[in-house]
């Protein structure tokens, strides 16, 4: 007996032991047959930090792990991260393995992925890495006629793919998933995403059972962020006709924080057809307050206390083919009846809310897209706001037919909503209307359009953790006619920042609903603008902690004319003064025409552009008159001055120049040296050349006197900047007796090629003249 337990025991652990060790013996040939794989199909750079495999966890199957897998694009995606993954786990039948004919992948896990989607402007998106075999043909081959080949029949035992895929399960386990898409406006992120997927995916009728879930959902369209850190999750079982790639809706629940809804219809993928569907949506709920949980403020401000009256029914549908300039229509209807809130900890409540909201694309024609708000009613802390808009053919001729009127009591926010770590207070008084066409504004038939009323802003104040020095606005109107609109009266304070404006705004009507170019012109005045805090977020939180500049983009349907008056100006360690001048914004530029301010001990002309209209290039084109800067200060300010004339830190005085200067901008909106072309004339004053290597050096191996002086003089130097050097034209200078005649240039890169003439008086030179 003992000698068969002995036996028993000893076949265990050689069972044990061969499903530890054969894992090892085919990982070599399953690592060989992924990169192979993946190099054929995908342009990409694709990187792993290693292969896993293990018999025991999914025994009979083998387990197969990529850790820490990359995808990288390429080309205009280059250092973009498609996908990366802690990592991809995958349960593969064994017996494939063995023979060798093809691997069958029987269930896949994505762990920690981070998906980055994005469409460029012009439609390339970042995931089209799969090569076809258009791309390994060589395209700068001519093709003749004759050279091309009858395509032969294929055979009846091609070779199967190195790969099968048989799943039943699919995963993703806590992901990030990003898409973007720039020709539609359309973003959308989801974080602490978890998905599970059950299905026999190798039938051609199938159902699949999906179960989803993201801790924070965002979407954001044409800039504007219509659902913010919600929560999202998704429960359906779908039928699966996997021959033509159509998923029909069964048993459905979308929840979207409290909102529960449901799903009709289908959708499917039909081979070079695009996406087709036809889905039908409403919501489960009646109860007004499962829609206030799409309030962020609202739904993390002690939601389950909140007490709320009304109902709520709301429907829509998405219906028809997305394929090229082709979209689905869609259709939203939603009514409130009879609704408010109030928490029980608060004085005031909302009530008395009556919403009718009517929303319809089509995806086919635009101009029969409307909006219909039919009615909007509240009374909040009291006071009643009423708002209806209508709006059809938005395409060819928008009409628009709204009103605004009303009271909103921002101090009232705090008595009806908690707001924790937010301070807000002030009165907006709305009576606002207007009807009629784009057209008759765009071609000055004002009195076509019917609009008229004011909006009146009176003692505004806004802050919070993340903006501490807060807003102040102590009043502002703005009175609007078919012809233009009013600003007056308009004061703000940010912090130590003050601000005044005042003039006449045109076509802004248009600029609101319709993209229109908005004109006017401006008076703007401050006796300080202090642009670091801006910068920090703390007015004394010290300037080193600055978060970096990046390209800001000027939006190109604004055409202002600012007539600015700044007293002062911080900007880093830099203090500017009496800024006067004209400042135009148009056509994606800011233009300055005639700027002229004090700073560096010295006075600046400033006219030229920064210009935006392509955002991958943004460059500055400046035409500058400087007058009596400080060297020693403007070494110490201006990156480019370090970089381009590092001889400045051994002087001392001041110089004037006049200068001509273009230069594309990087990501930090800093001048790309290599690309300066500049040209001008520069004058110096009561220099004193402080310390040199370079001359110090020189001095030596001449044997000059260490009391010559050390006064060049004043200096006149015509320069040319381009590639990374400064060029200097022949120029004459002295230091005492010694006089020099100095031409050359020098670059970004440390490196410098000089000619120097010198004439030396006998008696400069010192003890070790003679042997010299």
């Amino acid at each position: 007996m003992k000698k068969f337990l002995k036996i028993l025991l000893g076949v265990f652990v050689l069972i044990f032991a061969l499903l530890l060790i054969i894992p090892f013996a085919f990982k070599g040939k399953i690592l060989e047959i992924a990169q192979n794989e993946i190099n054929k199909n995908l342009n990409a750079k694709v990187e792993f930090a290693d292969l896993r495999l293990s018999l025991i966890r999914n025994f009979p199957n083998l387990s197969a792990s990529l850790i820490d897998l990359s995808v990288v694009g390429v080309d205009d995606f280059e250092n973009d991260t498609l996908v990366a993954f802690k990592a991809f786990r995958t349960v593969i039948d064994i017996k494939s393995v063995i023979s060798g004919d093809n691997i069958q992948v029987r269930s896949i896990l994505l762990d920690e992925p981070r998906v980055k989607a994005r469409i460029l402007p012009d439609g390339r998106a970042n995931w089209d890495i799969m090569i076809t075999p258009e791309d390994v043909d060589d395209p700068g081959v001519p093709v003749e006629p004759d050279d091309i080949d009858e395509p032969e029949p294929e055979a009846d035992d091609a070779e199967p793919a190195a790969f099968q895929v048989h799943l039943r399960n699919f995963g993703i386990r806590d992901g990030r998933v990003e898409y973007d898409d720039a020709p539609f406006e359309v973003r959308t992120t989801l974080e602490g995403l978890n998905l599970e997927m059950k299905g026999d995916l190798t039938r051609d009728l199938t159902s699949l059972d999906i179960s989803a879930s993201s801790d924070i959902f965002n979407f954001w369209f044409d800039g504007i962020r219509y659902i913010g850190n919600s929560r999202l999750s998704l429960v359906t079982l779908l039928d699966a006709d996997l021959n033509d790639w159509r998923f029909t809706f069964r048993e459905n629940e979308i929840k979207l924080n409290a909102l529960e809804m449901g799903m009709e219809g289908f959708f499917a993928m039909p081979p070079g057809e695009g996406f087709d569907m036809d889905i039908d949506f409403f919501s489960r709920k009646t109860d007004f307050k499962t829609l206030l949980s799409l309030v962020p403020a609202i739904f993390m401000s002690d939601f389950e206390d909140l007490e709320a009256t009304g109902s709520l029914t709301l429907e829509g549908f998405v219906r028809g083919v997305m394929k090229d300039e082709i979209m689905p229509s869609v259709g939203i209807d939603l009514l409130v009846e009879n609704a408010g809130f109030s928490y029980p900890d608060l004085p005031e409540s909302l009530d008395k809310m009556n919403m009718n909201l009517s929303l319809f694309y089509d995806g086919i024609d635009e101009d029969r897209t409307t909006v219909d708000l039919h009615s909007f009613h509240m009374e909040m802390a009291g006071n009643p706001f009423d708002m209806r808009m209508n709006i059809r053919t938005p395409v060819s001729d928008m009409h628009v037919d709204a009103s605004f009127t009303g009271i909103i009591d921002f101090t009232s926010f705090a008595d009806v909503i908690p707001l924790e770590d937010v301070m807000i207070r002030g009165l907006l008084e709305s009576d606002l209307f207007m009807a009629g066409n784009m057209s008759d504004l765009e071609n000055e038939r004002y009195e076509e359009f019917n609009a008229g009323g004011s909006m009146r802003l009176t003692a505004f104040q806004y802050s919070d953790s993340g903006f501490p020095m807060g807003v102040s606005i102590p009043g502002a109107l703005l009175e609007f006619s078919p012809r233009f609109v009013e600003l007056s009266a308009f004061e703000m304070q940010i912090g130590r920042s003050d601000i005044r404006m005042n003039g006449r705004l045109e076509n802004f009507i248009p600029f609101m609903f319709n993209d229109g170019t908005v004109s006017g012109n401006l008076t703007l005045a401050s006796t300080m603008l202090d642009l670091n805090e801006f910068l920090t977020g703390e007015p004394d939180e010290a300037v080193a902690d600055t978060v970096p500049l990046s390209i800001v983009e000027v939006p190109g349907n604004i055409d202002f004319v600012l007539s600015s008056s700044i007293d002062n100006i911080l900007f880093e360690d830099m203090e500017i003064s009496q800024l006067r001048g004209s400042i135009s914004v148009r056509d994606s530029r800011v233009v300055m025409e005639g700027v002229n301010m004090n700073m560096l001990e010295g006075s600046v002309g400033m006219t030229g552009e920064y210009n935006t209209r392509d955002m991958n290039r943004p460059f500055i084109d400046f035409s500058l008159d400087i007058n009596d800067f400080d060297i020693p200060s403007s070494f110490h300010t201006f990156n480019t001055v370090r970089q381009l004339t590092p001889i400045a830190k051994d002087l001392r005085g001041s110089f004037s120049t006049s200068m001509k200067m273009n230069a594309l901008l990087d990501d930090e909106m800093m001048p790309v040296m290599n690309s300066i072309d500049a040209e001008g004339r520069l004058l110096t004053s009561n220099v004193e050349l402080v310390s040199s290597t370079t001359f110090e050096r020189l001095s030596r191996a001449l044997s000059l006197r260490e009391d010559r002086e050390n006064f060049p003089g004043d200096i006149d130097i015509s320069f040319t900047i381009s590639q990374g050097r400064v060029h200097l034209e022949p120029f004459e200078v002295g230091m005492g007796p010694v006089n020099m005649i100095i031409a050359g240039d020098q670059g970004i890169d440390q490196t410098m090629d000089y000619l120097v003439k010198m004439t030396i008086p006998r008696s400069e030179f010192g003890e070790g003249a003679n042997q010299l």
